[in-house]
């Protein structure tokens, strides 16, 4: 897999303003999540058969890649729906295994269904470059600023030594508790990599949720 680097910004915008996307998210040998705007794009960074474990449209329809005349990798039919333990429990491994390229910490899910919203929109949002059709919102003390992308986000956050006032809302609408992860006690208190934890909402839907939000490293 050559993982070329994407502009996911326009696929991304059309699929918040509420066109219906085509966009795909792969789970490769080595059980690594990528996350691909177009059927298109992904085919041009596979390279062999067996590099896609499983391959999920936001239906959780799961597909693997054949060859076709002139072994050309080509996307094969449907054989059903993922198997919602083992896409929940390879998702948890992915992120756990390297914590600082995911830290979106969203609540565990309970249903195959939030599982594959919560996959694909985590994964756009931690690769967006660009503007979306809604922006990120931070709330600082009760005065909101709006970001274009998590790097912004993160950019902003990098210059703040108290986190415990901030609220931080996603452009889906979820909401986070920023939290600073220092990997050494001798670092700077602004030092350290920033991971968002979903808070859980204050609602009915609170008690159709799970309470447990993905561990910190």
């Amino acid at each position: 897999m050559k993982r070329s680097p994407l502009n996911q910004g326009a696929a991304h915008a059309s699929e918040l303003a509420g066109a219906a996307p085509e966009d795909y998210v792969v789970v490769d040998e080595l059980g690594d999540f990528t996350y691909y705007p177009s059927k298109t794009a992904m085919l041009e960074d596979l390279e062999y058969v067996e590099e896609a474990a499983s391959i999920l449209d936001r239906a959780g329809n799961n597909f693997h890649l054949t060859l076709e005349e002139g072994r050309k990798l080509t996307l094969g039919s449907s054989f059903g729906r993922v198997e919602f333990t083992w896409l929940r429990q390879t998702w948890i491994s992915d992120r756990r295994r390297e914590p600082q390229a995911h830290r979106l910490l969203r609540l565990y899910p309970t249903t195959l269904d939030a599982l594959l919203a919560g996959i694909f929109e985590t994964l756009s949002l931690e690769l967006a470059s660009g503007a979306t059709g809604s922006p990120w919102v931070l709330d600082v003390a009760g005065e909101e600023t709006h970001c274009a992308t998590l790097r912004e986000v993160d950019g902003l956050l990098a210059r703040v030594d108290h986190l415990e006032r901030i609220a931080v809302r996603d452009p889906f609408g979820h909401d986070y508790r920023p939290i600073r992860h220092a990997t050494h006690r001798l670092h700077a208190p602004g030092a350290g990599a920033i991971y968002y934890v979903e808070i859980e909402p204050q609602s009915e839907e609170a008690q159709q949720r799970p309470e447990e939000s993905e561990h910190l490293p």
